[in-house]
């Protein structure tokens, strides 16, 4: 009988630029924080140390 390797379904669709950002360390994450007027995909994308920035249409706008 043959058998199949298993394989998880992340694991079959995420690429290894998927697979490191997933398993990035939080320091790493953090490091990529953007300033307004810049790309974004999430809220927590964006930073500012003294205003609140939110990502809206795919772009950092103050809050």
């Amino acid at each position: 009988m043959n058998t199949v390797p298993t394989m998880s379904i992340a694991s079959q669709l995420a690429g290894n630029g998927l697979q490191q950002h997933l398993y990035s360390e939080p320091t790493a994450v953090a490091e990529e924080c953007r300033m307004a007027g810049y790309s974004c995909w999430w809220d927590s994308d964006c930073c500012n140390e003294s205003v609140k920035l939110i990502c809206e249409w795919w772009t950092c706008r103050y809050a």
